[in-house]
């Protein structure tokens, strides 16, 4: 009985521990001779081309300067992720990441949604760390050899004529050669690419001419801290005040930091409480502590000035690194002394305290001893700093302010787009016209006012930002790729550089597969390889298409070539294709102009087809079997059929060998459930439920929605439920003014109005408030009465 129970878990234990052991990192001496892909910077972006690159079997190899992998979101402790509003969480490896965050922490009964006021997905570094050593594991059972290297630097690039054939890699005082087929730059700072020959950006000079005093983003030296409940060790306590903290230093926390528990005013100075909360992580600590944060990262108001020369110049980079991090040593002794958190400091318990990190404060401190009180303190600062701008190759196109732009303008739709991103284009200093790109982003590219004011959600970055000018067996990832100072602004974050170091990893093994350089590739074969990981590409969220049916491939296939168009973001997979929608297919994908009859009926689609592919060596089959019918194909059917065409047409390119397909066999349509469409209001809606706000979620995933209205009845007893459920003594009939306090509305006026009896409320509307209460309910345990029905 006990075997028969306990065996699957054993053998679980057993499979898992092996995979550890297996992704475990490798001394410089155990490493291969060559590898298919060489990466250096195990950082989001290196993390996610080792993930696809291995995934697809090429053999890799990963390297990290530091013992801590993770980059920026780990090592640096950047751990609340910088999400854009839509989609963002349903892509690729990124969507991976954040289920297993969310695993993580629902097994301890805790939320991860933590950060920016409860609103973000976030997690302990050390917790991020080990998920992603957890998922290169499972990667490496799809390939030969997938191994990790820590404290390793590639320090010589290996050539013949203008390709890339290996690298020299140093860890300490030795030295290894390896050969490689491609090799990928996914540092934080872009410190391989000059070793390649690549000409590059870095700030808004070329790297033929730099003025090394030129500003570029703040960096930020962050330290995560916790609350100790039993008290501060002494050894993490600042007792004197740190050298340098002088009285200007004090005056400008003074103006952004002060004692409070106010979350609402977005004035400076900010509370602690608003403090914590903006970088607030779980902590698995204090897991029964519902809606309090009790663990956040330093990241706020101790950014630093950064040059040009702090990139180009390691003794540079050095002093500004140590005088950032003595600015955040001063803002914990600001937080335990002024704002009198004496049971807050630095979190002991990361991890951080690594030989690697040792080493450098040791240094650091030989260099100023005056230092030495702060040792301990200091061995438990973050591994590395929050670098927002490294440099950038110039590739065969330079991604732009204005081709991300979400307000006024809308994103450029790239046929050739692997990647999305969706933050707002965000610039930590340094955003004066005489530091940017004008070449690129004229002055009114440049966004005025208030964070997003250009607004967010996704924009599409495209395969030729990937491939350099003329160098080749070489490949940018991380921030390093082909764009403008203002687009890095928008690309520069977690969720993007993981999802761009994905499309890289897919550009990398699909050269070596195909025997050609990253430039000779077809794109269509990125994009069919990434939808197939469950990536996405199409930067308007599919309204009637669920992301788990079959037809959510193909349409993204089609739509991001521009072979079919969405309507107001529908594709109307069970509608006839029109004859101006098949002459478009044709257009699109054959530059020719075809004429169509109505009705467009498979036997006449087929029979223009055949022709057309077959001047390209691809030869459509299953032609005898096509129903003789009056009826015209579905959106459905041609989207089904073109996205494989598109396929093999490239497969005909790339390989310049004949292709068959066949036409496809008809296939059920998959039934459209509308909590798939929208998985973050359906997500919002649970936890209304969980906490006896609503009865069910049927009537609001329905109305709840762009281009619909709920019944002002139902949305008056939703903010009924809210109110009694945070503020329970005040007056129903105050139920709107109670929400406006707590921050879920805006104003009064409209919603006195419209949430009555016999009146309407916008769905988009009613949708964001929906969010608001969710975000607020994920920080209070879940009522036992229950709501009436609404």
């Amino acid at each position: 009985m006990f075997l028969r129970f306990c065996l699957p878990s054993l053998l679980l234990l057993i499979t898992s521990t092996l995979l550890a052991q297996e992704a475990s990192p490798k001394p410089l001496k155990a490493l291969q001779e060559s590898y298919d892909v060489v990466i250096a910077g195990a950082g989001t972006g290196g993390f996610g081309a080792a993930m696809q690159a291995a995934r697809m079997g090429a053999t890799v190899l990963l390297l990290e300067e530091t013992d801590y992998i993770g980059g920026q979101m780990n090592a640096a402790a950047v751990t609340s992720m910088d999400e854009g509003p839509i989609i963002v969480r349903e892509r690729g490896l990124y969507h991976e990441f954040v289920d297993a965050v969310n695993a993580h922490y629902n097994k301890l009964g805790m939320s991860a949604e933590t950060a920016y006021g409860f609103r973000h997905i976030c997690m302990e570094p050390h917790v991020g760390q080990q998920i992603l050593y957890d998922m290169l594991a499972e990667a490496r059972t799809h390939t030969k050899a997938l191994d990790i290297t820590l404290q390793a630097q590639v320090t010589e690039v290996l050539k013949e004529g203008n390709a890339v054939t290996g690298v020299k890699i140093t860890s300490g005082k030795k030295t290894r050669t390896i050969q490689s087929k491609i090799l990928m730059d996914a540092t934080e700072w872009g410190d391989v690419i000059p070793l390649t020959g690549a000409r590059y950006r870095v700030g808004n000079c070329f790297n033929d001419n730099v003025d090394m005093k030129r500003r570029i983003q703040d960096l930020t030296w962050t330290a995560v801290i916790k609350e100790y409940p039993q008290g501060v060790p002494d050894e993490l306590v600042i007792h004197e005040a740190p050298p340098g903290y002088t009285p200007a230093v004090h005056q400008g926390f003074v103006r952004t930091l002060a004692a409070g528990d106010d979350i609402l005013s977005k004035e400076a100075p900010w509370s602690f409480e608003r403090f914590i909360r903006y970088r607030g992580m779980p902590n698995s600590e204090q897991p029964n502590k519902v809606g309090v944060i009790t663990r956040t990262h330093m990241n706020f108001n101790n950014d630093h000035p950064t040059t040009i020369g702090d990139v180009e110049d390691l003794t540079s980079r050095q002093k500004t690194l140590r005088s950032a991090m003595l600015k955040t040593l001063h803002l914990l002794y600001y937080v335990q002394h002024t704002i009198g958190k004496t049971d807050w400091s630095v979190a002991n318990d990361e991890g951080y305290d690594t030989p690697y990190n040792r080493a450098q404060m040791d240094a650091w401190i030989a260099d100023q001893p005056e230092l030495a009180p702060y040792r301990d303190i200091l061995y438990h600062f973050s591994i590395m700093a929050y670098a927002r701008e490294s440099r950038r190759i110039v590739g065969l196109h330079t991604l732009r302010a204005r081709e991300i732009e979400r307000k006024p303008r809308q994103p450029t739709e790239f046929i050739n787009t692997i990647a999305l991103g969706d933050y707002a284009v965000d610039l930590h200093g340094s955003k004066k016209p005489e530091l940017l790109e004008l070449d690129l982003d004229p002055v009114e590219d440049i966004p005025q006012g208030s964070f997003g004011s250009h607004g967010t959600g996704p924009f599409a970055i495209p395969f030729e930002c990937f491939i350099p000018e003329t160098v080749d067996g070489f490949i940018p990832a991380e921030k390093n790729i082909s764009q403008s100072r203002l687009a890095n602004g928008a690309t520069r974050l977690q969720p993007s550089t993981m999802l761009m170091g994905q499309a890289a990893g897919a550009i990398a093994a699909l050269a070596i597969q195909n025997q050609v350089q990253p430039r000779q590739l077809d794109p269509i074969l990125v994009q069919d390889t990434l939808l197939k990981t469950g990536d996405t590409l199409q930067i308007t969220p599919l309204k009637d298409i669920a992301k788990t049916s079959w037809e959510w491939q193909p349409a993204q296939m089609v739509t991001v070539r521009g072979l079919m168009s969405l309507k107001e973001g529908k594709f109307l997979p069970d509608q006839p294709l029109t004859p101006e929608a098949a002459a478009q297919i044709f257009k699109c994908a054959f530059d020719q102009a075809v004429k169509f009859p109505t009705p467009v009926t498979p036997t006449v689609f087929a029979e223009k087809l055949k022709k057309a592919l077959a001047e390209h060596q691809v030869t459509l089959t299953g032609l005898d079997n096509l129903a003789k019918t009056s009826q015209a194909m579905t959106r459905r059917e041609a989207a089904d059929l073109m996205a494989q065409g598109l396929v093999k047409l490239a497969q005909a390119r790339q390989t310049q060998t004949p292709q068959t397909f066949a036409w496809p066999a008809p296939r059920t349509p998959t039934p459209i459930d509308l909590a798939e469409i929208s998985p973050q209001l359906a997500a919002d809606l649970r936890v209304l439920i969980d906490h006896k706000l609503i009865s069910s979620f049927d009537y609001w995933i329905a109305h709840a929605t762009e281009n619909s209205t709920c019944s002002g009845k139902n949305v008056g007893i939703l903010l009924k439920n809210t109110a009694r459920s945070l503020q329970p003594q005040r007056p129903a009939d105050e139920a709107v003014m109670t929400c406006v306090e707590e921050g879920i509305l805006g104003t009064p006026g409209y919603w006195q109005k419209s949430a009555v009896e016999g009146s309407t409320c916008s769905g988009t509307n009613v949708q964001t408030v929906i969010r608001r209460i969710a975000q607020i309910m994920l920080t209070k345990k879940p009522l036992k009465a229950a709501a009436p029905s609404a």
